[in-house]
């Protein structure tokens, strides 16, 4: 199926609700990390919560398969995030860039013309290297080298689960 790379009125109208919707998730995701962080510390929490956050992109770039989703639809759910306001204020739409970018490059790599579940997995998955630095650079979030690789797999496995997560539910409304 080939597909124009110009955006329609439909899929910006499904953007706008991608954004929405993603925007609502982030903002109760504050709920499931800092719950997860109380049961089992930082590693516990990144499991559980992290994919979450980036769940805007795979959604989006499944939704719409047009270049520059995945980005948009992280970072407008983001912006979302903050209007909302949360516990991450202005630095959500700092991550939301951070994580569009990164995951916008799982459907770069095959040229716009795969956004399956392995893809959406691959973004999610990509989007946990800037958190975990933000983390770091915004919040201090800083521990000796051997918990901080364990943290950046924990964030990079939870955006594979959540970015297949993301697919199979596009998948389903396709049909």
């Amino acid at each position: 199926m080939a597909m124009g790379r110009r955006y329609t009125a439909l899929d910006l109208a499904c953007l706008g609700v991608v954004a929405a919707v993603a925007g609502v998730i982030f903002a109760l995701t504050w709920n499931v990390y800092y719950f997860g962080k109380a049961i089992g510390g930082p590693i516990v929490a990144r499991i559980v919560s992290y994919g979450l956050w980036f769940i805007g992109a795979p959604l989006a770039a499944s939704l719409i398969r047009k270049p520059l989703s995945a980005f948009l639809g992280e970072t407008l759910g983001a912006l979302v995030e903050t209007i909302i306001p949360t516990y991450g204020g202005f630095t959500n739409i700092i991550y939301g860039v951070a994580q569009g970018a990164a995951s916008e490059i799982a459907y770069a790599l095959f040229r716009y013309r795969k956004f399956g579940v392995a893809q959406a997995a691959l973004a999610g998955a990509l989007a946990g290297f800037p958190c975990v630095a933000l983390d770091a650079i915004l919040f201090g979030d800083i521990y000796p080298p051997n918990v901080m690789a364990v943290i950046t797999i924990a964030a990079v496995i939870s955006g594979a689960i959540y970015g297949v997560i993301a697919a199979t539910v596009v998948k389903a409304i396709r049909r």
